[in-house]
């Protein structure tokens, strides 16, 4: 696993948030491609999940497609962090008794076909940490808050995209809070690197192992 770091050469700002042109899309796509084909050259890529805390642009959709072409399977997944909703957990389905956890981790509600909300911070029962049938809520205190999820391209069922964010949070294997992270290292990792990167320490168009940020 690598992380990849380019500079937008034309970037397009809507409300102060930078956006890939038809062409930066595309050949970020392409560059990224090239350094899977030469890494791991006895496999052909068939999917590619692209996560994204801002939405995608119809420039940015037309040129991930173009960079991608001969990959039919293609997944563009907006996950926002902070989000307004909150939820009560209760001990019954009459909704009379709550709960003195919160909500647990992995609790999904679908808002529409390509919507939904992840509890990837949430309660867990585990017997190591809590023992035995009883919850575990790591930081102690406060009503933890969904991911935001939308979709803009893709055909995979709900349960795949669902368990690969899910799976994404449990990779910081050297971290401290190593349990579970809220965000999936997809983006975790990304801003991490881009903080680095304003220091400018690192050389662009360049791929990073995974390791060296852990």
């Amino acid at each position: 696993m690598r992380l990849y770091l380019r500079p937008l050469k034309n970037p397009q700002f809507i409300q102060k948030n930078p956006f890939m042109k038809n062409e930066d899309a595309c050949r970020l796509m392409l560059n990224l491609k090239k350094l899977y084909d030469d890494s791991v050259p006895t496999y052909d890529l068939k999917r590619v999940v692209i996560h994204k805390t801002t939405f995608f642009t119809k420039e940015e959709m037309e040129g991930i497609t173009r960079g991608l072409s001969g990959i039919d399977d293609i997944e563009l997944i907006q996950i926002q962090e902070f989000t307004p909703w909150r939820a009560i957990r209760f001990n019954s389905s009459d909704m009379k008794d709550t709960s003195n956890f919160p909500i647990q981790r992995g609790t999904v509600i679908q808002l529409n076909k390509d919507t939904f909300l992840i509890w990837t911070h949430g309660a867990v029962q585990n017997d190591e940490l809590a023992g035995r049938n009883m919850n575990y809520y790591k930081n102690g205190r406060g009503i933890p808050a969904p991911l935001l999820v939308k979709r803009f391209m893709g055909k995979s069922d709900g349960a795949t995209l669902v368990n690969e964010i899910m799976m994404l949070t449990k990779m910081n294997w050297n971290s401290g809070d190593s349990f579970y992270k809220v965000l999936p290292v997809t983006l975790d990792f990304a801003k991490m690197l881009s903080q680095v990167a304003k220091q400018d320490v690192v050389i662009y168009d360049k791929p990073y192992d995974f390791r060296y940020f852990m």
